[in-house]
């Protein structure tokens, strides 16, 4: 798991202060995801009962760093979505370093929509975390994603992934607040409903 702390809280807000919104706030699964280290993929798998899928919200090249002219780098914005109920269950948005990962784990993320977790253990690539920042921030722009409101609070981590001492990510996940609170808020029952009915119900 990857350690919470206070050093690496970053409340994106000047009105969300440390001293009221920090760890003290999470529930139990709010930390494990957060603070795993493993595939988010398979966690909300496992917590929300159903397939992940990918939805692509944008794969573009961007401009790198002087001494990464020859890298292949790509900003890539995905929701994971429930594969039956269509529910976005969580909102990505990385920095992929193309020219120093396995040409096939690369061509599985820009030519299919297998998550980057399922991706890198169907390529058993060996990964290794490091935690920049976590906090808690307003939707704002996200708020259509998760059918909340602009209002409403969104918690987000920010982290790097190595492989073979190279970095291949730099990932920043979202969620709302208001979700997984605990794993009842996903029971299966909920399968058939509409998506909006969804959402209102987390």
């Amino acid at each position: 798991m990857i350690q919470l702390s206070d050093e690496c809280l970053s409340n994106l807000d000047e009105n969300l202060e440390a001293q009221t919104y920090n760890l003290s706030r999470l529930s139990y699964l709010q930390k494990i995801i957060l603070g795993t280290d493993g595939t988010v993929t398979q966690l909300l798998e496992s917590i929300v009962g159903e397939q992940i899928v990918v939805e692509k919200l944008l794969e573009a090249d961007v401009n790198v760093l002087p001494h990464e002219e020859d890298m292949h780098c790509q900003q890539r914005v995905i929701t994971l979505n429930g594969a039956k109920t269509g529910l976005p269950y969580l909102y990505a948005d990385s920095l992929v370093y193309h020219g120093n990962m396995n040409v096939n784990f690369s061509r599985a993320l820009t030519e299919t929509r297998i998550p980057i977790g399922k991706a890198w253990e169907k390529f058993q690539i060996e990964t290794y975390k490091t935690l920049l920042s976590w906090g808690f921030e307003y939707a704002g722009e996200l708020s259509h994603h998760f059918a909340v409101e602009p209002s409403d609070l969104v918690l987000y981590r920010t982290y790097l992934v190595y492989s073979q001492g190279k970095k291949i990510f730099r990932i920043t996940e979202k969620f709302p607040f208001s979700w997984y609170m605990q794993s009842e808020q996903f029971d299966s029952q909920f399968a058939s409903a509409e998506l909006s009915t969804l959402v209102s119900g987390i």
